[in-house]
């Protein structure tokens, strides 16, 4: 789609292709970030040698967690360039480095043909994956409240629910892979493919990307754009970025229960099939969707911070009793997948517009990427291994809904301080 086409159709149909268009992108870049993660096992055997498969994981899954760690640095750098010299221009420059450093992984020789040089330029692939992956949620959500203020609640669910789409084609993408290949074909090549698409995917977004306008709030702000922006959010609004890390604390940490604990919970601790768990996650991801855009389109117009505090209660008072029946084998997979989905889909719904609403425009970029960055380390990084704690500790098989219920209980606590510091967004209209 051209600039012309754009320009062309009327304000209301230009605002929503723009929005499409910003949220797409971020569906793209999980999936460059999540691939990691679903080939994680064929990942170690290409870069880590050795014959102990534990030791080839940990060492997998400790570059994959410096990608996460590499976020703050990247949400401070990217939201200072938005908002100093436009949501565009962090748009186009994530999702470029990102598609780089996806195909390249792909593309990188194996240990067996370049020898230590493998592991550290994966390092260093996945640190930049991180880095501008940091960027790209935190931009997409600033740019369209801004572009749509009035719709601002639904369109900035739509760039969540979207994403979530992301990850369901990173385990689509894995599963045909698997289906198409033998094992070894798998393990020799073919998880490249995934990242060479990666790639591709990425810059088919740049180019859609690149017919895109400045977001009409950054336009209007332009006379006064903060010299510091990191700065200035830290040091004049931190009580807005502790509640932001709180209001986003409990989708991080259901994402990271449903993507990545469950699944090998689910057949490894309960027993379950596989291929059952496989299929009921990709369900599962579609249940969060449709439960975001649903909560997006009711936070138009009911208050935002009450739809938050009912998601996150629901989740406390829920999700042992399901949990439970997961563990006894008295509820089947998929229906349990179905209900943690629309759970997590009701606080992954309005979490975004909170964000947005407590910080002005000169600095939204900035805020955003602080809270949103810093609550992603300390509440998705931390939570499959203090699950794993708390299961081996107590014994409990409710560990997941343990973890949850505890962390639901902070976000209710940070949705109770939103009101006396949110309401930018609405300023925005005046």
């Amino acid at each position: 789609m051209t600039a012309e086409a754009i320009g062309s159709r009327t304000d209301t149909q230009r605002a929503w292709v723009t929005v499409t268009l910003a949220s797409l992108g971020g569906a793209f870049e999980i999936y460059d970030f999540i691939i990691y993660g679903v080939f994680a096992r064929e990942i170690g055997a290409s870069f880590f040698p050795g014959d102990d498969p534990t030791i080839r994981m940990i060492s997998t899954f400790s570059v994959f967690a410096l990608g996460y760690l590499a976020r703050p640095l990247g949400g401070m750098i990217l939201g200072s360039l938005g908002d100093r010299y436009g949501r565009k221009f962090v748009f186009l420059l994530s999702i470029l480095c990102m598609s780089a450093a996806t195909a390249g992984i792909g593309l990188m020789p194996s240990f067996a043909t370049i020898g230590i040089a493998a592991p550290i330029l994966l390092l260093l692939l996945r640190v930049t994956q991180g880095m501008f992956f940091a960027g790209e949620l935190p931009c997409s959500i600033t740019y369209v409240v801004e572009e749509m203020p009035r719709r601002a609640a639904f369109v900035s669910s739509a760039v969540i629910a979207i994403t979530m789409i992301g990850v369901l084609i990173a385990t689509m993408t894995s599963l045909a892979i698997r289906l198409a290949m033998p094992a070894n074909d798998v393990s020799d090549y073919g998880w490249r493919l995934a990242f060479i698409v990666g790639g591709m995917l990425g810059l088919a977004s740049y180019w859609f990307r690149s017919a895109l306008e400045e977001s009409r709030g950054f336009q209007r702000m332009k006379s006064q754009v903060a010299k510091s922006p990191v700065r200035e959010a830290i040091t004049q609004t931190w009580r807005q970025i502790l509640m932001g890390i709180g209001v986003a604390s409990i989708f991080n940490t259901s994402n990271i229960i449903m993507f990545v604990v469950v699944p090998s919970y689910f057949s490894t601790i309960l027993g379950y099939d596989a291929k059952t768990i496989s299929f009921a996650q990709n369900v599962g991801i579609l249940s969060a969707a449709v439960a975001i855009l649903v909560t997006g389109w009711l936070g138009d117009r009911i208050a935002p911070r009450y739809l938050h505090r009912f998601g996150a209660t629901m989740i406390v008072c829920l999700v042992y009793p399901l949990y439970h029946l997961i563990a006894v084998q008295a509820i089947d997979p998929i229906v349990a997948f179905v209900v943690l989905g629309a759970l997590a889909g009701i606080v992954g719904g309005i979490y975004a517009f909170l964000l947005a609403d407590l910080f002005p425009t000169r600095i939204r970029f900035s805020g955003i990427a602080l809270a949103l960055n810093l609550s992603t380390v300390i509440f998705t990084a931390s939570t499959p291994l203090v699950t794993t704690l708390v299961l081996d500790l107590t014994g409990m098989k409710e560990a997941p809904a343990v973890v949850m219920a505890f962390v639901a209980c902070i976000a209710i606590l940070a949705g109770f301080a939103l009101k006396s510091s949110s309401g930018h967004i609405s300023r925005d209209l005046l």
